[in-house]
């Protein structure tokens, strides 16, 4: 990994109950992340609270965040387009854009949870062609396309969203076609190294036809001090991704091995920063999205994980702050 990225966090909103307090844990999480210098946040899109993710609505939340922040760049990691309209989809991210100053990035999916698909009256065996037909509708909207014969156009103007769209996908070169940035994560299926190659093949298929920057979104999990709490979340992720058919395969009987191949770093900071120096390059247009909550993990830990991110992680690999910040403690 090379100097000059941006640093941004993830966050699932996780919560183990039906508990408000989670939108404004989220609500804080941000704010402090921004006084800390992170360049960006991402929201995971969770329906019906799987996996104990309580936000089925992005966009909503990330709105109440821009107006508590000035400078972080507001991410949705990702939204499942399959299930959206995406005329609305559009409207609703345009207002928020503006609300925003411009901040937000706009992630998107095709999904893979069968139950969610059933919920919204969706095929899940056709997701990808629903991704494909709503992701051009949606750029069609975003891009002042007529949308009646009348020539309705979207309303109010999402000046620059297009430019600031992202995917997560294998299928890398219709992204890159696209002039989308890519986000990827570990794979457990594959080989640590995959995700480098992953990366090697959206650069090689770019254009810049769009005149925008090729630019990777690289999403890892990372737990400084996991406790006993942390690693039955995890359990209870694979165990769950397992009976949708996510996860493939007997979980494995030590949990170590389960969370290298989840590619969820921990342990001491000096071995996580050399796990994420083996990672794929990353560039000024490039960003590496770290996730630090599972759904027990309470605020003050989230806080905690972030302030050693900035003070001994990211510096270490070359990133530094955007503003002059405090120190937490």
């Amino acid at each position: 990994m090379s100097a000059g990225f941006s640093l941004g966090f993830l966050s699932r909103v996780y919560s183990p109950s039906a508990d408000p307090k989670v939108y404004r844990d989220t609500l804080e999480l941000f704010r402090v992340a921004e006084e800390l210098g992170f360049d960006s946040g991402w929201v995971a899109q969770h329906h019906f609270a799987s996996e104990n993710g309580r936000l089925p609505s992005p966009l909503v939340l990330l709105a109440a965040i821009a107006q508590r922040t000035r400078r972080i760049s507001l991410g949705s990691g990702i939204i499942v387009l399959p299930q959206e309209a995406p005329l609305r989809l559009a409207e609703d991210a345009a207002v928020l854009d503006l609300l925003s100053h411009g901040r937000l990035e706009l992630g998107l999916g095709a999904g893979f949870d069968p139950e969610t698909f059933v919920a919204f009256g969706r095929a899940h065996e056709a997701r990808h062609r629903d991704y494909e037909q709503h992701l051009q509708q949606l750029l069609n909207a975003l891009g002042n396309a007529p949308l009646t014969d009348s020539g309705s156009r979207l309303l109010p103007r999402a000046h620059g969203l297009s430019h600031r769209l992202w995917e997560a996908t294998s299928r890398v070169e219709l992204v890159a076609e696209r002039g989308h940035g890519l986000i990827m994560a570990p794979n457990p299926h594959l080989p640590a190294h995959a995700g480098a190659a992953l990366v090697r093949r959206y650069r090689n298929a770019w254009t810049g036809d769009n005149g925008t920057p090729a630019r990777i979104a690289r999403v890892q999990a990372l737990f400084p001090a996991p406790d006993e709490a942390t690693r039955r979340d995890i359990l209870a992720y694979v165990q769950r991704q397992q009976s949708i058919g996510v996860f493939k395969g007997e979980i494995d009987a030590d949990f170590d091995t389960t969370l290298k191949r989840l590619g969820v770093l921990h342990g001491p900071v000096a071995q996580i920063i050399e796990q994420l120096q083996r990672g794929p390059t990353l560039s000024a247009h490039d960003q590496l999205i770290l996730q630090v909550q599972t759904v027990s993990t309470p605020l003050r830990d989230a806080l905690r994980a972030l302030e050693i991110i900035r003070e001994h992680i990211a510096p270490a690999l070359g990133w530094q702050p955007t503003l002059a910040t405090g120190n937490l403690s």
